[in-house]
C-alpha cells in the first residue's frame, strides 16, 4: 500500500482495509502524534460506524477539549460513562476537563469516584489532590499528593503538585525540597524555576534564587522572565524590561490577573481613577484618552464616564484579550507604549499609566513621547513605585524598577509638565507587605 492508499485508508474505516479496531489502534497513534485533525476524522468516522463504542467516546472527548470544544467534550465523555460506569481512564480524563473548565468540585467528584472503584490510582490522587488545592482544603490535598508520590515515587508532576499544596498551605521549606526533587527528576519544567525562586526570594534568600535563575538559564538559555530577573540580582541596570519579558510574562498572566492581584489588594487603577476626578470634576466629557498600558482594563472602568473615546494599548495579547471582554473600550491595540505614542501628535486630552511604568527604569523616552501626543494643557496621571536611595531608579530583585520622586519630578519638568501632585501610596501587598508607590498627576506646560 502506498502513502497516499494508507492516508485514505486512515480517513475512511468503513473501507474494508481497515476494521473497526485497526481504525481505533490508527486513531489512537494520531492523537498522541499530535495530529489532531486527521485523528478527529478517524474518531468521526468510526463513531458514524460504532456510536455505542466508549473506548472512541473516551478519547474522541479528549481530543474535543484540545481544541478548544470543551461542552461537546463533557457530552462524549458522558456518554462513555453511561455505557461504561467504572471506566477508569475516563472518569479520570471527565474529571481533567471539568477542573480546566472551571468545575472544580464536579472534577472533585470524578476522582473520588476512581478512587472508590481503584483506591490506588496513582493518577487520580494526583489529580484530586491538585484540584482540592483550588479549593483550599490544603491538608488533604497534602495527604493525597504524599500518597500519589508513594505510589508514583519517580514523578515529577506529582512532586511538582505536591510543592503547589505545600506552598499554599504556608509551608515554604516543605514546598522548596519537593520542587527542588521534581527539578532533578525532569530539569526542563521551567513554571517550576519561576516559582522557586520567587519562593526563594520571599523567604529572604536572594543568593539561593539567584542561583536557582542560573539553573534556569542553563537549561533555557533564551529565557526571557529568567535573563530579566537575573540581571536584578547582578546589579546590571538595563533602561528598561524587554519587550519579550513583558508580552511572556502578562500573556501567561492575563487569565488569572484580576483575580491575584485582588487578593493583593491592588489598588493602582482606583488610585488613578481618584486622581482623574479630582482632575475633571466639574469638566465635560474628554475627546481622546488613552489608557498606556491597559492590562485587563481595569482602569477602564474610572475612565470610561470621562471619555468620548477610551482607547487601550498594551503589549501583550492576552491582557488585551481580557480588556475587550470589559466592552469598555473604543479601541484596543497592541503595541509597545513610547513606539505608540510617538505615532501621535497632539491628540490625547489625558493619558494614565496604572502601574505600568513600574516595567521602565529610565522615564525620558515615555514622557517625551507623551508630551508630544497629548494635546495642549492635556494631563497625565501614572503610577511608580518608590524609594529613596540616590540613584534615581533601580532594579528590584521581583523584576519591577523603583524610581525616586527627584529623579521622577526632574524628568517631569524637563519633558514640559507641570507637577499638579505627587503623592506617596500604598499599591498593593507583597509577601504580606505593603509596596510604596507614587501616585503622580502633571500637566503639560501651556506654552509646550
Amino acid at each position: 500500500m502506498n502513502r497516499h492508499e494508507r492516508r485514505s485508508a486512515a480517513k475512511h474505516p468503513k473501507d474494508q482495509r481497515l476494521t473497526p479496531e485497526q481504525a481505533f489502534k490508527l486513531a489512537i497513534e494520531l492523537h498522541q502524534q499530535q495530529r489532531l485533525e486527521d485523528a478527529e476524522k478517524l474518531y468521526r468516522s468510526l463513531l458514524e460506524l460504532q456510536p455505542q463504542n466508549p473506548d472512541a467516546l473516551h478519547y474522541f472527548g479528549v481530543l474535543l477539549h484540545q481544541i478548544g470544544q470543551s461542552e461537546q467534550a463533557i457530552t462524549h465523555i458522558k456518554q462513555a460513562l453511561a455505557i461504561v460506569p467504572d471506566y477508569l481512564d475516563a472518569l479520570n480524563n471527565f474529571g481533567n476537563v471539568l477542573k480546566e473548565t472551571g468545575d472544580v468540585q464536579g472534577a472533585v467528584d470524578a476522582y473520588r469516584q476512581v478512587l472508590l472503584l481503584s483506591p490506588d490510582h496513582a493518577g487520580a490522587h494526583n489529580n484530586l489532590g491538585s484540584a482540592l488545592r483550588q479549593l483550599e482544603a490544603y491538608e488533604e490535598s497534602i495527604a493525597l499528593l504524599t500518597r500519589a508520590l508513594e505510589l508514583s515515587p519517580d514523578n515529577p508532576d506529582v512532586l511538582h503538585n505536591l510543592g503547589n499544596s505545600y506552598r499554599a498551605n504556608g509551608n515554604y521549606q516543605q514546598a522548596i525540597n519537593v520542587y527542588r526533587a521534581s527539578l532533578i527528576l525532569n530539569p526542563s519544567q521551567k513554571i517550576i524555576y519561576q516559582r522557586l525562586w520567587k519562593l526563594l526570594l520571599a523567604m529572604g534568600q536572594p543568593d539561593a534564587s539567584r542561583e536557582v535563575l542560573q539553573q534556569w538559564i542553563a537549561v533555557d538559555p533564551d529565557n526571557h522572565i529568567a535573563q530579566h530577573h537575573f540581571l536584578a540580582h547582578t546589579g546590571f541596570i538595563p533602561e528598561r524590561a524587554s519587550e519579550s519579558y513583558i508580552q511572556e510574562t502578562f500573556d501567561r498572566f492575563a487569565a488569572s490577573f484580576d483575580a491575584v492581584l485582588n487578593r493583593l489588594d491592588y489598588c493602582a487603577p482606583s488610585l488613578v481613577g481618584q486622581a482623574v476626578a479630582v482632575l475633571f470634576s466639574d469638566t465635560p466629557k474628554l475627546q481622546c484618552v488613552l489608557d498606556a498600558g491597559c492590562g485587563t482594563g481595569l482602569s477602564g472602568i474610572a475612565l470610561r464616564p470621562y471619555a468620548e473615546k477610551l482607547i487601550g494599548v498594551d503589549l501583550s495579547q492576552g491582557m488585551l484579550n481580557q480588556a475587550k471582554q470589559r466592552n469598555l473600550y473604543d479601541e484596543l491595540v497592541k503595541a509597545d507604549l513610547v513606539k505608540y505614542l510617538l505615532s501621535y501628535d497632539k491628540t490625547f486630552d489625558l493619558i494614565i499609566s496604572a502601574d505600568t511604568l513600574v516595567y521602565f527604569g529610565a522615564l525620558e523616552a515615555f514622557l517625551q513621547a507623551a508630551s508630544q501626543a497629548l494635546a495642549a494643557t492635556g494631563s497625565l496621571v501614572f503610577t511608580l513605585e518608590k524609594h529613596e536611595d540616590e540613584q534615581g531608579f533601580k532594579l528590584n530583585y521581583h523584576g519591577r524598577y523603583a524610581h525616586t520622586p527627584r529623579y521622577v519630578s526632574d524628568c517631569l519638568s524637563n519633558a514640559g509638565f507641570d507637577i499638579r501632585a505627587m503623592e506617596t501610596v500604598i499599591l498593593r501587598k507583597e509577601a504580606g507587605e505593603p509596596v510604596v508607590g507614587i501616585l503622580v498627576t502633571a500637566t503639560l506646560q501651556a506654552d509646550i
